[in-house]
């Protein structure tokens, strides 16, 4: 069971997710020969406030 878990900063479409969920998942079947009813994708869609890099915030 292939479990992806996308983590970014700030919002996209329900569009962009939908088409992130389906390539991934294609990935997943044609590279690595995993059924698509068995991969889960989770996109979680943070707050520059709460995403650091270096030594300071995004957002």
């Amino acid at each position: 069971m292939p479990y992806v878990n996308l983590k970014l900063v700030g919002k996209i479409s329900r569009a962009q997710k939908e088409q992130i969920v389906k390539e991934f998942t294609a990935t997943l079947e044609r590279v690595a020969n995993k059924p698509k009813d068995h991969t889960y994708v989770v996109i979680d869609e943070i707050a520059g406030e709460n995403w650091g890099v270096g030594d300071h915030l995004l957002g």
